[in-house]
């Protein structure tokens, strides 16, 4: 690699610090690679784009790219590490309390009860010590697997779940209501002119836009209903046991929200507005047929004017 392509690729992380620094989001590892992707994929310069081409396996923006497993690696080669030392601890107190039986049955009068009970406890408080070292070190792995689980499924700048979680969650309620109708609503967001945004004020101003219309859309919304960021600025809620009727008034109020909205951006007044599309559940139901259903309705929307929304049934 030459010293002009290294500098560029330097120059895109210093870029993707000051990024996150604006948007006040800590760089950790997934958060950094994420942002630094973003700015990747929308850099003008030939070098950088075939560069990214030619090693795209230390670019990949797949769920299991490699940080998420580079870190189920280190887990797991800690978690065997841990338990060797374990076995090892366990077997050196073993040996280390070992009573001939053999010679105390042979000369059962000469036993020195108190120093045998000494012994007997002394041997199970070391093994119950590095039972308890062994447990918390499970523990702690635990708690490192759950927290890596919850950050693969969550988008970095919004802190919605993002499309992989979106696909799993709606696997598991579809094989739920294979054979029957379920009363839920299947609803895709997605910013109006939002290149429009982006082209005028900067990325940084896009990406505030789109952690604003996440807070707008979390606060008309029950707690505990998830949000999906499904991809750029488009974002999907699933409304389960729940009406159409009911899901109607709450997009309406998102889109009526959003409109009468004012971001302000370093002195400027940005003016946004959203577009939706609305499908129910119906039996048999696949991924694919429901978001295809969404999307077409979310068409419509933008056909008929944007600042509104369509259903497909």
């Amino acid at each position: 690699m030459n010293n002009n392509i290294t500098e560029k690729i330097f120059k895109i992380g210093n870029e993707t610090f000051s990024k996150l620094e604006d948007l006040q989001i800590p760089p950790y590892p997934k958060y950094y690679h994420d942002t630094f992707l973003d700015i990747l994929s929308n850099s003008r310069d030939n070098d950088v784009l075939n560069l990214s081409k030619k090693y795209n396996y230390l670019f990949s923006q797949d769920e299991t790219n490699f940080h998420v497993k580079e870190a189920c690696f280190n887990i797991t080669k800690q978690s065997l590490e841990e338990f060797e030392k374990s076995n090892k601890n366990l077997k050196k107190i073993s040996d280390e309390s070992t009573i001939d039986i053999d010679e105390i049955k042979k000369e059962p009068s000469n036993i020195n009860v108190t120093n045998m009970l000494s012994s007997f406890s002394s041997f199970q408080q070391e093994v119950l010590s590095e039972l308890n070292n062994a447990d918390e070190t499970i523990t702690k792995l635990k708690i490192e697997i759950e927290k890596l689980e919850r950050e693969s499924n969550i988008d970095p700048l919004t802190k919605t779940y993002n499309r992989r979680a979106l696909m799993k969650d709606l696997e598991e309620i579809l094989n739920a209501g294979k054979e029957k109708v379920l009363d839920m609503q299947f609803i895709i967001f997605d910013a109006d002119d939002f290149k429009n945004i982006n082209d005028t004020f900067g990325h940084v101003a896009g990406d505030k836009t789109l952690i604003f219309i996440t807070r707008l859309i979390e606060n008309s919304i029950r707690k505990g209903i998830r949000i999906y960021r499904y991809g750029g600025e488009e974002f999907v809620v699933l409304f389960n046991r729940s009406e159409l009727e009911n899901c109607e008034k709450i997009v309406q109020r998102i889109i009526k929200n959003t409109d009468e909205s004012k971001l302000l951006y370093r002195g400027n007044t940005i003016h946004l507005t959203i577009s939706a599309g609305i499908t129910n559940h119906i039996p048999g139901d696949t991924v694919e047929g429901i978001t295809e259903r969404a999307d077409r309705a979310l068409y419509k929307a933008k056909q008929n004017g944007k600042n509104g929304y369509k259903v497909e049934a």
